[in-house]
């Protein structure tokens, strides 16, 4: 059975075959509409990833830019806010784009592993399962005549966290796998940070009473960006030019660029903080007998050098964006050992 990893997350979607193919783009989703004149400025080499018009037809035709192309040119384009994305149009949009870029070539039957923030995780896990046991659609990219079904023949929801733990510590067992030890692993995400620690015994073994999620991720750094340019210039930003500028710093505006780098750093500080205050509340002196503690997320990056401190052996794992995505894969490599 072909096995797939899929982190539908809030900012971004990953995902990675078990070809090893890999996916990132922004979960964004807009209507589509005729770009007549894209023929001129485009190129045949141009990424599909970057270009995603999808059409589903699930009794009805409808159509989609998802990822980098509604970034760039779509209409009233929007990251998916909601507290029960479960059945959001929007998530089942992403899906079916990830699966058109993931899916084998010649067909066959699929194993998705993907996950949801803990706290989700323990309220919506039967749900999330049943959308995705009953999720069936014909897809394919605009111009592209192969239609394409997807669904899927075996589902395994895992927590997010605890899927980026067993991407972290396979990079080298022998070191991480000290028995009476603790494991923890901080998984920035965009919307939410989730935390999770194991003990250490024969298996690992899940401390719910240390783990969690914290209402706080990288959307903060848009959520105040949003406000100090409308302090700045009166005007207002689209999810497009927040974009902008969370990543380049600056954005040009009226004839000139307007720096907000001081404003972000402070902006990372702060989220920095209420991330390490909550760890250090829940994990009091436990923190003495951890071993190691992972940064993973797509936000780590941006905030690794203010949680750095969290402790004496604290790393980013690699490739933290992708470490959820990486472990549901592992996931799905040990159930069909398991039952092989």
């Amino acid at each position: 059975m072909f096995k797939m990893g899929l982190d539908l997350g809030y900012g971004y979607t990953k995902g990675i075959s078990e070809t090893g193919k890999t996916v990132v783009f922004p979960s964004i989703v807009g209507n589509a509409y005729e770009r007549n004149l894209k023929g001129l400025f485009e190129s045949s080499f141009e990424k599909r990833i970057d270009n995603m018009h999808i059409v589903i037809m699930n009794g009805e035709r409808h159509e989609f830019f998802v990822g980098e192309l509604a970034r760039r040119e779509g209409r009233n384009v929007s990251y998916v806010f909601d507290e029960n994305k479960i059945n959001h149009p929007n998530t089942k949009v992403l899906i079916a784009a990830s699966c058109l870029l993931l899916f084998p070539e010649d067909g066959g039957p699929v194993h998705l592993v993907t996950g949801l923030p803990l706290e989700q995780y323990i309220h919506k896990k039967e749900e999330f399962l049943e959308m995705l046991k009953g999720y069936r659609n014909l897809a394919c990219f605009k111009g592209d005549e192969k239609v394409r079904t997807i669904k899927f023949d075996k589902v395994t929801i895992f927590p997010q966290a605890a899927g980026a733990v067993y991407s972290a510590i396979m990079e080298d067992l022998h070191k991480y796998l000290v028995r009476g030890s603790y494991l923890g692993l901080v998984d920035i995400g965009f919307k939410t940070t989730d935390f999770i620690v194991f003990l250490v015994e024969d298996r690992l073994v899940l401390r719910e009473d240390l783990s969690g999620t914290i209402d706080v991720g990288i959307s903060s750094i848009y959520n105040s960006l949003d406000k100090l340019f409308t302090q700045k210039t009166g005007s207002k930003l689209d999810v497009p030019e927040l974009m902008r500028i969370a990543k380049d710093e600056r954005i040009f505006f009226r004839g000139r660029q307007i720096d907000f780098g001081d404003e972000i750093k402070g902006i990372k500080v702060e989220i920095a903080r209420v991330i390490k205050d909550r760890l250090k509340a829940v994990w009091s002196n436990k923190l003495d007998f951890f071993n190691t503690i992972f940064l993973a997320g797509g936000g780590a990056k941006n905030l690794q050098e203010f949680l750095i401190d969290i402790y004496d052996n604290t790393v980013i794992v690699k490739d933290p964006q992708m470490a959820n995505a990486r472990g549901f894969l592992k996931v799905a490599e040990l159930e069909e050992k398991k039952n092989g």
